[in-house]
């Protein structure tokens, strides 16, 4: 799937920007927030996107898709991901309405909107576009542990759950990479990632014998001009329903290393009542099932604290550092420096022992 990088976008999350679900809304506001010219959510109207998520400085919040017309959006961006990913039939007065008033919707949503009828009998008679950006790529394969042998370092991003930080993590360390004058490349997995970097694969709408296969060909393609090749992971391995796709990237990306990413006072797995497993054991399972393609390390763990007060986000950090014995930081709040710093000291190691002096 590839997305227009120049799109002017309206960001369509109403009822949800203060919740738990506006996740693409998030990440786009974060990594893209020029592209960004406008939210629609009717409960947080009249403030600031900075006001409601503390990312996005002025963009507005506006109360209705009457309102916001007058911002000439090239398209309205489906801003949340829900369980299951159903799309809201609340929603669907709105959608229509940008499409009669000429604006491209674009959908990450499992419910593909170009296979509605309604919605893609107005696309056409408006001339408009309708992108799902879950199709998944005409041309599938089998892995066969391909990209274990590219020269660049992969670095996939795992986790104890589903949305603990792994697409935010894998870009801040693809920035922070690039600044040290690396050629860092990050490789999206889900809808998220693709708006913001606009090219990848949602790994979750491929057929189960074809994941890996996907996304080892996103990692060698990314890998034909880069140093590093920074991958965003889903779910978590021991996700009662995510672990499939987990496991696929695990074996398909086969990473040279892993970071392990958490987020702070989460306890449980998803809406599950199943306890997340202590990290040491989660780092322990993610190592044993990468050696299976290649031998892999978590070499580093990047914790969401943003809930936290700033002395209760160090004083924890602290813990996992203890308790892991690696480097442990938030890569948003207090940068991703140490991480990085980790995965090349690593990976400068194993390009020693591969290269040993005559």
């Amino acid at each position: 799937m590839k997305i227009d990088p120049e799109q002017k976008l309206l960001i369509y999350a109403q009822g949800e920007l203060a919740g738990t679900h506006a996740k693409t809304a998030e990440g786009v506001l974060r990594f893209r927030p020029e592209s960004c010219l406008a939210i629609v959510d009717s409960t947080q109207a009249g403030k600031t996107a900075e006001a409601v998520l503390g990312i996005g400085g002025e963009i507005p919040v506006l109360g209705s898709m009457e309102e916001a017309l007058e911002y000439e959006a090239d398209a309205m961006l489906l801003g949340c991901a829900f369980t299951g990913g159903k799309l809201p039939d609340k929603w669907r007065r709105d959608i229509v309405f940008a499409l009669e008033n000429g604006i491209d919707v674009i959908n990450g949503l499992h419910d593909f909107l170009s296979e509605d009828e309604e919605f893609s009998s107005v696309a056409k008679a408006k001339g408009r576009k309708l992108i799902d950006l879950r199709l998944p790529p005409d041309y599938l394969e089998v892995a066969m542990a391909r990209a274990a042998y590219v020269k660049a370092h992969t670095v996939l991003t795992v986790g104890t759950d589903c949305s603990v930080g792994k697409m935010t993590t894998s870009l801040a360390l693809m920035e922070e990479s690039k600044k040290r004058g690396n050629r860092a490349r990050f490789v999206a997995t889900g809808q998220t990632g693709i708006m913001i970097d606009g090219l990848g694969v949602a790994i979750d709408r491929v057929i189960g014998d074809f994941m890996a296969g996907v996304a080892e060909d996103l990692v060698l393609t990314a890998a034909e001009n880069a140093d590093y090749v920074f991958v965003e992971g889903q779910g978590s391995i021991c996700h009662p329903g995510y672990s499939p796709v987990t496991l696929s990237l695990l074996h398909g990306v086969a990473p040279r290393c892993m970071v392990l990413c958490h987020r702070a006072g989460k306890t449980r797995i998803g809406e599950t009542d199943i306890e997340i497993p202590p990290v040491s054991l989660l780092i322990d399972l993610y190592e044993r099932l990468a050696q299976f393609v290649r031998p892999s390390k978590v070499v580093a763990m990047a914790i969401d604290t943003s809930k936290l007060k700033e002395e209760e986000a160090r004083e924890l950090i602290e813990s996992y550092v203890s308790l892991t014995g690696l480097p442990v930081t938030d890569p948003i709040r207090f940068g991703p420096q140490k991480i990085v710093d980790a995965v090349e000291e690593f990976c400068n190691a194993i390009d020693r022992q591969v290269v040993k002096p005559s």
